[in-house]
């Protein structure tokens, strides 16, 4: 992985960045470290420490998750202007690690922002810190929308009584993660 140069009107089409001027993305930058990254390459995996979250810049990344076997399953092919590895970054925890694999399927450009940078900058109370924040939360919200509009789908397929009791399920899960879960 090599470094190469930064610039910031090309960040200003990347959606966490949206909502920040230049000077705000500038800040961003200055911490950051811009990588090229051969196909095959693995950027991370599940279980490692967070280190921070990528921005693509070109190529295309598939993220895998483990299944209950241990078998990495593709859940997403992302390409340019894709976010990912956000999660486990905005998770307060000491333990911050990866919930899936990110790996590079054709030769891709990325630009990686620094966990301690990032913390540095919400630690300072710097605006642009909370605007992405902001941003993680509107992608993080439509992700969780697609997945359940697919589970759902999953679901009618099911015939009859374990369809309702799937259903159930679902409806007893959203309750808990709306009623009793606190971050």
């Amino acid at each position: 992985m090599s470094k190469v140069s930064r610039n910031t009107e090309r960040y200003e089409k990347v959606p966490i960045f949206g909502h920040l001027t230049q000077a705000e993305i500038g800040r961003v930058l200055r911490s950051t470290e811009e990588l090229q990254v051969p196909a095959g390459t693995v950027i991370f995996k599940a279980g490692d420490t967070c280190d921070g979250f990528y921005i693509l810049l070109s190529g295309r990344v598939e993220i895998r998750k483990p299944d209950q076997n241990g078998t990495e399953v593709p859940v997403a092919i992302l390409s340019t202007r894709s976010v990912f590895g956000e999660m486990s970054l905005i998770v307060d925890r000491p333990d911050r690690k990866r919930s899936a694999t990110a790996v590079a399927t054709e030769p891709t450009h990325l630009n990686k922002v620094a966990k301690e940078a990032f913390d540095a900058l919400l630690a300072a109370g710097d605006l642009c810190a909370y605007k992405i924040i902001h941003s993680f939360a509107k992608i993080i919200t439509e992700r969780l929308k697609r997945t359940e509009d697919e589970l759902l789908a999953v679901l009618k397929e099911i015939s009859g009584d374990k369809r309702e009791k799937k259903l159930a399920e679902l409806q007893a899960f959203r309750q808990k993660l709306f009623s009793e879960w606190s971050f």
